[in-house]
């Protein structure tokens, strides 16, 4: 009996050994996916902070209900992933702008998939300025590409990185965690005050910053949508004197 037990186990040892050697068929995952999200507004490439946004995708080949991935939007409104199975997917770019339809792609070796999205609020009028030795002052104005049933707008506020990448996601945490260095707003379009140009206020801030030091700057607004993450003006380097 203990003889039949122990030729058993190592028959069933033998058997999983050998399965564990067989080669793997697959081909590594080798296409290439890339594109641009563009602002309808302008034609340029949306104003993004690195990995905020993203483009969302489901590959349909093998499963009628696949589960989600992810290719993060960098800063300057480009995605780009080279690793990926050819096959049929479904997309959509996700963000700080009004819903796009999901479109379905097929995917080869390489495609080029650009989207274009209207963004919630335009950012405009940014201004940077040292005002005393350890002091800047930041401010600028925002419009609605579309008024009409813009999610409520939740707050506006100046981002300060020590790098190049800046924003709501790459930025000093002091400031973001302050509440001088935030307006909230909490209105929709409709009930918001304007200038006569019917564009919104200047909305300025006085902030401290450390002598010898280059900063590098920009303003952010948001709406109360699912996301919430920022529209952003441009990003300004300024160089604080010692």
């Amino acid at each position: 009996m203990k003889k039949g037990l122990y030729s058993l186990l190592i028959g069933a040892s033998v058997t999983m050994a050998t399965s564990c050697m067989e080669v793997d068929n697959f081909d590594a995952p080798d296409a290439h996916l890339t594109g641009r999200i563009i602002d309808a507004t302008t034609g340029e490439n949306m104003l993004a902070d690195q990995g905020e946004c993203r483009v969302r995708i489901w590959e349909k080949s093998y499963s009628t209900n696949p589960g989600n991935q992810d290719i993060p939007v960098k800063q300057d409104g480009s995605y780009n992933n080279d690793k990926l199975f050819k096959g049929t997917y479904d997309m959509v770019p996700e963000g700080a702008w009004w819903p796009a339809d999901t479109i379905r792609v097929g995917l080869g070796n390489k495609l080029t998939q650009n989207f274009e999205v209207t963004p919630y609020l335009k950012l405009f009028d940014f201004q940077l300025e040292l005002t005393d030795p350890d002091s800047i002052r930041v401010s600028c104005r925002f419009e609605a590409p579309i008024g009409e049933g813009l999610p409520t707008i939740m707050d506006i506020r100046p981002f300060l990185s020590m790098n190049q990448f800046c924003g709501a996601a790459n930025c000093i945490s002091y400031y973001s965690s302050q509440d001088q260095y935030k307006k909230s707003i909490n209105k929709t379009w409709a009930k918001l005050e304007k200038e006569s140009d019917g564009k919104s206020l200047t909305y300025s801030f006085k902030v401290w910053v450390k002598k010898g030091y280059v900063y590098f700057v920009r303003m952010g607004a948001r709406v109360k949508d699912t996301f919430q993450k920022y529209n952003y003006t441009e990003i300004k380097e300024i160089e604080i004197p010692q």
